[in-house]
């Protein structure tokens, strides 16, 4: 089977990895960004073309599928420009930063426009929610994602770009949300918050909880849900999971603990392939907007202004 051609529009950090997983699995033939000396950099190393202009870009090569990993402010005009040309598009998160601006992408139905929501292709995520039945009926679900503060200027605050992550895993447990309650703390700057804490009600009754910040000089990236019968951990950097479940024997409980060991699936690998190869969409433009909603709401109505 011939591969798709591909190009990756930026070439920041995350860019670069897009660019190395891309050129494994596809004909990666150029990187785009406007800082020419890192695209040129990055052209180079892999013997592609680079563009400063994504508009040269469109126009120059023959393609069938790109990634953007641009300021997320932009992401939504320039995946426009593309998928007007029937090309296919990843969007990276939060795929940008005003709906009104990427609504209008859902027009666009003959051509595949999915959210680079990496966590879900984690692989622990999928055996979480592969055994979650195990816990019996769920009751809370608790996500904690920490990190340091981001050494870019993509004008965010935490929950865009930390935040969104526990916003959107927690959905593909529990569904729909139906209530959300925030508070915010802003530190660093007046107009984008750096810690997030949220309280989200589930249609089935589940209460969800997130804590985000990047102020904390440690990193954390894990989830936990709590059932009626037991506890699901995971971590979603070691790919490790903790299952605990709790069985009461007449006068007394039976506890039983198992831990699902290392796993090394590299989550962005299995993102970029179910783009370009799964048959339908993993993630629709139209799940992901539901997610960024959230953030956005949690962002505008925090109870402690």
């Amino acid at each position: 089977m011939k591969k798709p051609n591909t190009a990756v529009i930026g070439a920041g950090w995350f860019g670069s990895a897009h660019v190395r997983v891309f050129n494994s699995v596809s004909n990666l033939v150029a990187i785009c960004d406007t800082d020419v000396v890192k695209a040129e950099q990055l052209a180079k190393k892999y013997d592609i073309n680079y563009y400063k202009n994504h508009l040269d870009l469109l126009k120059n090569e023959e393609l069938d599928a790109i990634s953007i990993v641009i300021p997320p402010r932009n992401i939504p005009k320039v995946a426009e420009d593309y998928a007007s040309k029937g090309i296919n598009v990843l969007l990276e998160k939060p795929m940008g930063t005003d709906l009104t601006m990427i609504k209008p992408l859902l027009k666009f139905q003959d051509v595949r426009l999915m959210c680079g929501f990496i966590e879900l292709f984690n692989p622990v995520v999928k055996c979480l929610k592969k055994n979650i039945k195990k816990i019996g009926t769920p009751i809370m679900v608790s996500s904690r994602r920490i990190g340091r503060y981001p050494h870019r200027s993509w004008n965010l605050g935490v929950l865009l770009d930390l935040g969104i992550h526990c916003i959107y895993v927690q959905r593909y447990l529990f569904g729909d949300i139906i209530d959300i309650k925030s508070m915010l703390s802003y530190a660093s700057n007046s107009k984008f918050e750096d810690a997030a804490f949220l309280l989200l009600n589930y249609k089935n009754n589940v209460h969800g909880l997130i804590e985000t910040n990047w102020l904390t000089p440690t990193k954390h990236r894990k989830l936990i849900v709590y059932g009626e019968k037991g506890t699901i951990e995971i971590d979603y950097i070691t790919q490790e999971l903790k299952f605990t479940k709790i069985e009461k024997l007449e006068d007394e409980y039976k506890i039983t603990k198992l831990i699902q060991p290392y796993n090394s699936t590299e989550p962005l690998m299995e993102e970029v392939k179910a783009f370009l190869f799964e048959k339908e969409n993993p993630i629709p433009l139209k799940d992901g907007i539901k997610s960024l909603e959230v953030a956005l709401k949690a962002q505008s109505s925090y109870i402690n202004k």
